[in-house]
């Protein structure tokens, strides 16, 4: 494919994207932008892709590249004792990146209560596990709510981070119903580690009424946890976002934690959400930010976009538009509609030197 307009490059000028013998490449333009954009390469940070092995996965390729979405974490899937499987016949077998958060229950999401059980929780072989595929795993994921640990309470997180410690990783943890106390959860983060479903809204959130974060958060926060979106299918709630963006608070990463039962709404993809964020008050820049060198940093895979001599190495090209892509309806997971006056809609990517059309499925 080619794209003959000029373009708003994410950073404030304007481009176009030019064909040639060593790969696609950005030239400058004196023509006015429209409403396409180029910027870096998108990243999902919490998705769940080991389609074929858990509940809830889907296929990779399906939430990758044909999204506007060239690097997904997948959001402990895998345990210790599944991680091979992701490692040997998923990622090699999708044109999308893929990185792991290796779960602390042994057997990852093969079913949904993976840490009820101590005899499920391995911290040897995960260490082992994790070891072994250095190249995939960034990180630890704990979900720590009380319908996943059942009687565990904080012991899966504990020895989470103890694993996450001992490995030198950053630790992903899911946040939702009590128990165990999110002050409790939150207490035994530290710098580089991550709350997803930041936003969602059940009770005991970790916001105030005002959109400030509570006391634990703002500890928490203050000594570098970062905030990831994780919309999933009942983690976040479009009001408590919104708040908490307008008093400052915004997430350090969005994500879809896309999964099987959310994938046809209310998530269905990363533009979507993002979308979604922009319309709860996220400059544009921002929400970029979020799906590029914030992940990436947090996934272990950050890289340059473009060379010096300005050849693409990876890029989204995405349009800014007040239509809605067809039969998208915006939702967050309570079912409250949004109204965006603003739509982000993938057009192409760029990788390897190709260029390639991507747009809402």
């Amino acid at each position: 494919m080619t794209i003959d307009e000029p373009l708003r490059v994410i950073g404030g000028r304007t481009a176009r994207l030019a064909p040639g013998p060593d790969g696609v490449r950005l030239t400058p333009d004196d023509g006015p932008p429209g409403e396409l954009f180029a910027g870096p390469g998108w990243a999902d940070a919490h998705a769940h892709v080991y389609d074929g092995m858990t509940e809830i996965g889907v296929a990779a390729d399906e939430v990758g590249l044909a999204t506007g979405v060239h690097l997904l974490g997948d959001a402990g899937s895998a345990g210790a004792a599944t991680l091979n499987g992701l490692v040997k016949y998923v990622v090699p077998a999708a044109e999308v990146r893929i990185r792991a958060w290796v779960n602390i229950g042994s057997y990852g999401l093969v079913h949904m209560r993976e840490t009820a059980d101590i005899r499920d929780v391995d911290v040897d072989a995960t260490l082992a596990a994790i070891d072994r595929h250095r190249d995939i795993v960034c990180g630890v994921k704990v979900r720590s709510s009380g319908v996943i640990v059942g009687a565990m309470g904080l012991q899966p997180l504990q020895l989470g981070r103890l694993v996450a410690r001992e490995a030198g990783l950053p630790l992903m943890v899911h946040i939702g119903e009590a128990p165990p106390l999110i002050e409790d959860v939150l207490d035994l983060l530290g710098d580089g580690d991550v709350v997803t479903h930041c936003y969602h809204g059940k009770t005991g959130h970790p916001w105030r009424a005002d959109g400030r974060p509570s006391p634990a958060l703002d500890r928490a926060l203050n000594r570098g946890v970062r905030l990831d979106v994780g919309h999933g299918a009942a983690s976040f709630a479009a009001d408590i976002a919104r708040r908490a963006i307008a008093a400052g608070f915004p997430p350090h990463s969005i994500s879809t934690d896309v999964h099987v039962r959310n994938i046809r709404g209310p998530v269905h993809d990363l533009p979507t959400t993002m979308t979604k964020l922009l319309a709860c008050g996220m400059p544009l820049d921002d929400v970029i930010a979020a799906v590029t060198h914030a992940p990436r940093d947090v996934l272990g895979a950050a890289e340059p976009w473009l060379d010096e001599d300005g050849v693409v190495r990876h890029a989204t090209v995405f349009r800014l538009t007040e239509t809605a892509p067809p039969h998208r309806t915006y939702k967050d997971a309570r079912g409250v509609i949004l109204d965006p006056r603003a739509h982000i809609v993938p057009v192409a990517t760029v990788r390897n030197g190709t260029l390639t059309a991507a747009g809402p499925g």
